[in-house]
């Protein structure tokens, strides 16, 4: 069995990726962060990796969202992006995940009222922002 790759964080991560990621994240360049963390993604594995997809994905329906999709899109982002972070223990790359998952809230539950096939109407909230744990 190889062994296995380790975790990337915030202080490995010599190309700054994350930070970057989170960078554009806070200044509503959902799609930039995405990007950003997609790199990220394909270098890590199990639990992390998962955690990492559900990142890109809130990512990615806040571009849907943005952009003024449809609403189908932005629902099927934010609940398989909540199912891919539920219960994640690992590495957070010293964000304060607890707190981003409590921004998230209003968003993830608006999705779940949507009518798939309107176009997104007016945000419940602002967006979230991302905000690094004091050291």
């Amino acid at each position: 069995m190889p062994e296995p790759v380790p975790i990337p964080d915030a202080e490995a991560d010599a190309e700054g990726r994350f930070p970057r990621a989170v960078a554009h994240w806070n200044a509503g360049e959902f799609w930039e962060a995405h990007e950003a963390w997609e790199d990220l993604w394909n270098e890590a594995y199990d639990e992390h990796k998962r955690w990492l997809q559900g990142l890109i994905q809130y990512a990615a329906g806040f571009f849907h969202v943005e952009r003024g999709f449809f609403a189908s899109g932005f629902q099927r982002l934010m609940a398989t992006a909540t199912e891919k972070v539920a219960d994640y223990r690992g590495t957070t790359h010293g964000i304060d995940w607890p707190r981003l998952r409590r921004e998230l809230e209003p968003w993830i539950d608006h999705a779940r009222t949507l009518d798939p096939d309107a176009p997104f109407p007016d945000p419940p909230a602002p967006y979230p922002r991302i905000h690094w744990l004091d050291n």
